[in-house]
């Protein structure tokens, strides 16, 4: 029998995405990794950029330290300050968080600081960033990739913790990638999509969600235009959930994520799925120029932040 003070865990079918979801921690832990990426070091950085308590900017980077995506280092060399820097495995998210600021480009629902203008330096045309297939260049899309059982199929607990998010709201039903990651339930609900679960009763089983916290993530993904609503049965009205084109083109960003955890987190019976692209081999993401379709790196991007700020 547990004890009082234990966290609840709930079991459900074993995922890299739980896994990435994990480390990457809620909404403030991935708007801290943003930061890093537009070059934030210190922790004033941080919080001049980010505002809220300074508590929850501490508890953050620590817990981004603690899954080695972040490294702490001294600013100076003195040691007087310290500074925090990405580790291979967090530079490693780069082309999760670019297709993360080119799908909010694309619908419109960038945050007050993510890039909005993208160069791609080694052909020097302003751009927008493409996720393909690193065998046959093609773009990676929902209806492109297939999906079977992997070795690493199964069961694992997931705990249940308590989750940080911005609701979207009547008046402003606009939805950051950062809220549908930085909320457990919001991104597994998406997920769903992807393996063709689309009715409530259905999602519910998968998921092992409340039926209350279910109902209010498909509201605030349908106020997104994330999700659509269709009547499948007249008597007693019935509903089913489907992807708007907004919403599928989330996945080549789940994919990264996916490849990402793939990499860092791997299950040692190996991966849960096995995703294979139209042109027959194993899925292997890249990030491509729209304009020369070149590869994109860290090196060869140069970002104007939403601020005027520009890196590279």
């Amino acid at each position: 029998m547990a004890s009082r003070g234990a966290p609840k865990t709930r079991l459900v079918p074993k995922s890299s995405l739980n896994r990435a979801l994990n480390a990457l921690g809620d909404r403030w832990s991935l708007l801290v990794l943003q930061e890093a990426f537009l070059g934030a070091t210190r922790f004033e950085e941080f919080h001049e950029r980010l505002g809220g308590a300074r508590s929850t900017l501490s508890s953050r980077l620590q817990a981004l330290e603690r899954h080695n995506i972040l490294k702490k280092k001294p600013h100076r060399e003195d040691g007087a300050r310290m500074a925090y820097h990405l580790t291979p495995r967090g530079a490693d998210m780069f082309d999760s968080i670019l297709a993360m600021w080119a799908w909010g480009v694309r619908w419109g629902v960038s945050g007050r600081r993510a890039p909005t203008v993208f160069v791609h330096t080694d052909c020097g045309k302003p751009m927008l960033p493409e996720t393909t297939c690193g065998h046959c260049g093609d773009p990676l899309t929902l209806h492109s990739c297939t999906f079977t059982p992997g070795p690493g199929q199964g069961w694992e607990r997931l705990p249940v913790q308590r989750m940080h998010r911005r609701r979207a709201t009547e008046d402003s039903p606009a939805i950051e990638l950062v809220d549908l990651l930085g909320d457990r339930w919001t991104g597994l609900v998406v997920s769903t999509q992807y393996f063709g679960v689309h009715r409530f009763d259905e999602m519910q089983s998968m998921l092992g969600i409340a039926s209350n916290i279910l109902t209010d993530r498909l509201r605030t993904l349908e106020l997104s235009g994330i999700f659509e609503r269709r009547l499948y049965e007249i008597t007693p009205p019935r509903y089913e959930y489907r992807m708007t084109k907004k919403g599928m083109d989330l996945y080549p960003h789940a994919l990264l994520i996916l490849a990402w955890a793939d990499r860092w987190l791997r299950d040692k019976a190996g991966p849960e799925v096995v995703i294979t692209h139209k042109c027959g081999n194993p899925v292997e993401t890249q990030m491509s120029c729209s304009a020369c379709k070149g590869r994109l790196t860290m090196a060869n991007v140069l970002i104007k932040a939403g601020k005027g700020h520009t890196i590279s």
